[in-house]
């Protein structure tokens, strides 16, 4: 199984390491673990001119098993300036998850208005908690992808809700063998957002993403992501969770997840 890496890729078969786990069963996959995976592959389909992805959806279609996926895309439309590309992972006969990216051709080299910008002021950097790690959630968690993420909350509480911001970085290559691009780190530390703006306790509740959009202003040049989260919840077990993205240098992408909220009890 291994533990320097989150997959290893066997041809068209993406094989998980133990830190691709999630918190809520041992024997299935962090939704970041899927999301970034299912990037990769989107990443990799050739594009007609010099492009982006500047939207990702990802749908937890059921529960992703820690074991050998077969994973495959197809390009459902393609041209000069849009591609919008599917991309799946099957368990034998059975799709699990499945991404759809839109990807927008780039150079246009249209002047920047800084006036029309949003108003996104970076979160205080890293380290600036005064503690070598302002958060830390995998203490209570079972070994899995939270225990390979470096967690830094520089506003707000464990578990205080909002406000809350939190730069996350991966410790480990996404993919044994290859840097992680920019595009795959971003999805998947995006997947934090419902855990990290909640106010649920852990050992009480489980939140889980049952789907997963970020529309990208532009991708990160940092590794560490800083995450602006807020998760809402209502009485009748469903959630939503949203956040602002960013590196180092400002605002890269919006998040937006709907969440299924149980008690543990039930689960």
């Amino acid at each position: 199984m291994g533990d320097d890496a989150i997959f290893y890729v066997e041809g068209d078969t993406v094989v998980p390491t133990i830190n691709a786990q999630g918190p809520w069963d041992p024997g299935v996959q962090h939704g970041g673990a899927v999301a970034g995976v299912l990037a990769r592959a989107v990443e990799h389909v050739p594009t007609p001119v010099p492009m982006r992805v500047a939207r990702f959806t990802l749908d937890m279609l059921r529960r992703v098993p820690l074991q050998p996926l077969a994973i495959s895309t197809e390009v459902l439309r393609t041209g000069k300036r849009i591609q919008t590309v599917r991309a799946e992972l099957h368990d034998g006969d059975l799709l699990v998850a499945s991404a759809t990216a839109v990807s927008v051709r780039t150079g246009a080299e249209i002047e920047s208005f800084p006036d029309r910008q949003p108003d996104a002021p970076l979160p205080p950097p890293p380290g600036s908690a005064g503690r070598p790690l302002g958060l830390n959630p995998r203490a209570p968690m079972p070994e899995g992808f939270p225990h390979v993420v470096e967690f830094d909350r520089v506003v707000g509480s464990n578990r205080g809700g909002t406000p809350s911001k939190t730069w996350v970085r991966l410790l480990v290559p996404f993919v044994r063998g290859e840097e992680t691009s920019p595009l795959v780190n971003l999805m998947a530390m995006a997947d934090f957002t419902s855990g990290l703006g909640s106010f649920l306790p852990f050992d009480q509740y489980v939140s889980i993403n049952t789907d997963l959009t970020i529309h990208l202003v532009r991708y990160p040049t940092s590794e560490h992501i800083g995450i602006d989260a807020e998760t809402w919840a209502d009485a009748d077990g469903i959630g939503q969770s949203r956040a602002r993205l960013f590196d180092e240098t400002g605002l890269c992408a919006l998040s937006n997840a709907t969440l299924f909220i149980e008690s543990r009890s039930n689960y």
